[in-house]
């Protein structure tokens, strides 16, 4: 396993030579930032029309890169605000439970150490959120959960350092939130950013790489996923053009795996498989 980053010379190396991290947006997201204290970020349950259908194996890439950052690690749930999405309570809760407990035992099976995953609904109830969310201003309440989000990390868990996801050039997502909480609260957190994940869909090339609204179109963190048949019936469904962006991810998240955890083997199907089995068994 390597040693984790120790300073803001190896954190700017990095970024520029990690291909997992979206540079420019990074580079801009840790301007004033001088020491790593700890790191979180989230995991969306849903987008406005679907809970999730599982965990891609593209979120892995955000566990690698925060298990370089920092000693300290925080996982957030988003359950409550998949609420504010209009999904009943029993399907988030199902949704929550089965992604929270991927994130573990991954973590475990991996043999990391200093995480902490929480969902937040329950931390909502506590006099402290609820303190927060009557002092933060945003156009509709999933925003607010975000922002108080972060300012509750950071008081209670020391987080000055939020890991998110960004499409190139957008400023649209995660990003857009960064920019509101920078608004609102100044310098309290820098922020990171990995790429996008992907899906075999050509429609649908880019999503966030925790939700996985087509099963068939992405690999997902499950002991019952078997990589050759998903990627075998991905071809003959979409095309062997449509393979090549996913492929490509796979690449990068195998690459950082082989350097902080083990190195895998054999094809790219075959050494994506030992990774899942890893984390999974």
């Amino acid at each position: 396993m390597i040693v984790g980053i120790k300073s803001k010379e190896e954190l700017i190396r990095f970024i520029h030579d990690e291909p997992l991290i979206q540079t420019n947006h990074s580079l801009q997201g840790i301007e004033n930032l001088s020491v790593i204290g700890a790191v979180y970020f989230g995991f969306g349950l849903c987008n406005r029309i679907s809970l999730t259908q599982g965990l891609p194996i593209d979120a892995l890439g955000m566990i690698l890169v925060a298990e370089l950052l920092a000693e300290e690690k925080t996982v957030l749930i988003a359950d409550t605000h998949a609420q504010s999405n209009g999904f009943d309570k029993k399907s988030i809760e199902r949704v929550a439970s089965e992604q929270e407990k991927t994130v573990i035992k991954a973590l475990c099976n991996l043999g990391f150490s200093g995480w902490d995953v929480i969902r937040v609904s329950s931390i909502d109830s506590t006099g402290s959120y609820n303190n927060l969310l009557g002092k933060i201003s945003a156009p509709n309440s999933y925003i607010r959960r975000e922002l108080a989000d972060m300012v509750w990390l950071h008081e209670q868990k020391g987080v000055n350092l939020k890991l998110g996801w960004a499409i190139k050039e957008s400023t649209s997502g995660e990003v857009e939130f960064d920019k509101r909480f920078r608004e609102q609260f100044g310098g309290l957190l820098s922020f990171m950013y990995t790429h996008s994940g992907k899906t075999f869909d050509p429609l649908k090339v880019r999503s966030a790489p925790y939700l996985c609204i087509d099963p068939q179109a992405r690999i997902l963190l499950s002991s019952e996923e078997d990589v050759h048949s998903k990627i075998a019936s991905a071809r003959d469904r979409f095309g062997e053009k449509t393979m090549r962006p996913y492929e490509k991810l796979l690449g990068h998240i195998l690459a950082l795996y082989d350097k902080v955890v083990e190195p895998t083997t054999g094809s790219l199907q075959d050494r994506t498989q030992q990774v899942i089995t890893r984390c999974m068994k």
